[in-house]
């Protein structure tokens, strides 16, 4: 379970932006350099705390999402992070903590603050823009010493992390698909329905990253 959650956290980052550009009717930006670059969207900016990206997003039933993640720039500071909020019920135009009713996935870069190697998924219940809290201990999930052991971080601009996740909203139940063996997955629930939602928002702090190759289907 406690590998099954991490997974989820690692790669339910972003899954919410089209590849045909930032100006598709509906998307906007509420905070952050938000640029297309080569058919990605980037978020440029390494010093904006909670960027955020909003897209509409119908979500109900069996969601599939597919996406990549790419590093830009940012943890010079030893500090950043990035996430995604999904069934959105109502996205915040402007700098906020939360977004609206949503589920916020996290991955955060901060061994001041946990120590080790620093690199934590986490999870979030926003319940307005003001009010969002963890679901769990901040340190509850760290990432496996034997995985953070082989980041390069000389080379970690290389590298796109591809993404698969299934969300069953009806039940909460999710799989996250391992990237490196394939047609493996990892399942577990969400502790129960989530109903639906309208949007999903894509954030960064103090991080750039670039995402695409976005592709969302419902399946049921």
């Amino acid at each position: 379970m406690k590998r099954a959650i991490w997974v989820l956290l690692l790669l339910a980052a972003p899954l919410l932006m089209w590849a045909d550009g930032v100006n598709i009717p509906g998307t906007f930006a509420a905070y952050g350099d938000w640029q297309m670059i080569e058919g990605r969207l980037a978020q440029l900016d390494t010093k904006a705390g909670m960027a955020m990206f909003h897209a509409p997003l119908p979500q109900s039933g069996v969601m599939q999402y597919e996406f990549d993640v790419q590093y830009l720039d940012g943890f010079q500071d030893m500090y950043g992070g990035f996430g995604v909020h999904l069934f959105v019920d109502d996205p915040h135009p402007r700098k906020s903590w939360g977004d609206g009713k949503s589920w916020l996935f996290w991955i955060t870069y901060d061994p001041k603050a946990y120590g080790g190697w620093g690199i934590y998924g986490q999870a979030y219940y926003s319940e307005s823009n003001v009010k969002m809290d963890l679901v769990h201990a901040g340190d509850a999930y760290p990432l496996p010493g034997d995985y953070a052991r082989q980041l390069n971080w000389g080379v970690l601009q290389n590298f796109r992390l591809p993404v698969k996740i299934v969300i069953d909203a009806d039940s909460g139940m999710v799989k996250v698909y391992d990237p490196t063996r394939e047609n493996y997955y990892y399942k577990f629930s969400l502790g129960g329905p989530l109903g639906a939602g309208a949007w999903a928002s894509l954030r960064t702090n103090s991080l750039a990253a670039s995402f695409g190759n976005v592709r969302v289907k419902k399946l049921q």
